[in-house]
Parts: structure tokens; C-alpha cells; sequence
């Protein structure tokens, strides 16, 4: 009997540890993540919107020409902070990224800082990544630094997951165009990608 009583109690005492954490992982998964400190606010604006479909436009239009040529093109694109910022307020309010609720990116030297807060069942999940960009075969390939949910306590395993899926998304966005990435630079508030664009590579 007295076994029987001291196994209950020790499965009494387990199932409080584990509510307790999991209350404990609950708010520490609510919390603002480290890496939004690092963040600047970035200003929005209408312009910056018209100026990132500008750019996307010119660029399809070069490879277009570059395909119709049948030759090879170098071209570039850069994209600054206020552009992808504003574009990405563009997209939310028009609910086109109906899992996100607020989005901000920095782009530093050699790195991008991303703060985002996903809309989760219960609470939002509030999410930091840094990370670089590299061009790998003509594609672009995300390179994760370091992923934050919360204030969890991650293993570093995870951003390796994290990033494994980030590249999933980003080859299934990609446009089925003639393109080679070559390089992919971020500084000075600004990423800038340059490519060969056409059929002949």
C-alpha cells in the first residue's frame, strides 16, 4: 500500500512539473524574441510600394528580352528596406498573408534581420530570424544565423529545420525563368542581387 501511495505521489509530483512547464513554455513563447531589439523601425510609404513593382517589372522585362534574343544578359536588382517593408504592409492589408500579422526586415551588413508575429491558435507567436543570402547553383539559398520563437530556448538543430523549410518555399516561389543567380550582397539598408539572364547558359 505504501508503494502504491508513493507511486501516485510521484506521478502527482511529475504531472505538476509538467503543467509547469508547459505554463512556463506557454509564456516564454509569448514573449518578444532577442532579436527584435536589433531591429530599426523602417518608414513605409505608397511610393516605396510603386517603386518595388517598378523594379520587379523592369527586371521580367530584361529577362523577357534577354530570352527572346537568345542570348545571355547580366542584370541586377536592389531592392531597399523601405520598399520591402512597405510591400510587405502592402500584402498584409490586403490580406495576402493571412498567417502573418506584423512583418519588419533590416538589412545590415552581409545579413537580414527579420521580426514577424504569426497568428497561432491561443496566442500570436512572436518569431526573430538573422541569416544571409547566398547564390548556390543560380539559385538564392537562405543561410540561418540564428531563430528565435519567444524567449524558448532553442537548440541550434532548429535552425537548421527552420532553414531547410525557409529554402523549400523560396525555390517553390521562384519564377520559372531563364535566370543564374551570380551573386547576392546586403549592405547599406539595401540587398542587391545580380543575375545572367537569358538561354544560352
Amino acid at each position: 500500500m505504501r508503494l502504491i501511495k508513493g507511486l501516485i505521489m510521484v506521478i502527482g509530483v511529475i504531472g505538476i512539473i509538467v503543467v509547469f512547464a508547459l505554463l512556463l513554455g506557454y509564456y516564454l513563447y509569448s514573449l518578444s524574441p532577442q532579436i527584435q531589439a536589433r531591429l530599426i523601425p523602417v518608414s513605409v510609404s505608397a511610393e516605396a510600394v510603386q517603386s518595388f513593382d517598378q523594379k520587379i517589372d523592369e527586371l521580367e522585362n530584361q529577362i523577357e528580352a534577354a530570352v527572346d534574343a537568345g542570348q545571355n544578359k547580366e542584370v541586377s536588382l536592389i531592392i531597399t528596406e523601405s520598399e520591402v517593408n512597405s510591400k510587405f504592409v502592402q500584402m498584409l492589408a490586403e490580406g495576402e498573408l493571412p498567417m502573418l500579422k506584423r512583418i519588419l526586415i533590416n538589412f545590415g551588413d552581409g545579413y537580414f534581420l527579420i521580426y514577424a508575429v504569426v497568428d497561432a491558435p491561443g496566442i500570436d507567436a512572436k518569431t526573430g530570424l538573422m541569416g544571409q543570402v547566398e547564390a548556390v547553383e543560380g539559385e538564392p539559398k537562405i543561410v540561418i544565423d540564428e531563430f528565435n520563437l519567444g524567449k524558448l530556448p532553442i537548440p541550434k538543430s532548429v535552425d537548421k529545420r527552420v532553414e531547410q523549410l525557409l529554402n523549400i518555399i523560396v525555390s517553390l516561389q521562384l519564377p520559372e525563368v531563364s535566370l543564374d543567380i551570380t551573386s547576392v550582397e546586403i549592405k547599406d539598408q539595401q540587398m542587391t542581387v545580380n543575375a545572367i539572364a537569358g538561354t544560352a547558359n
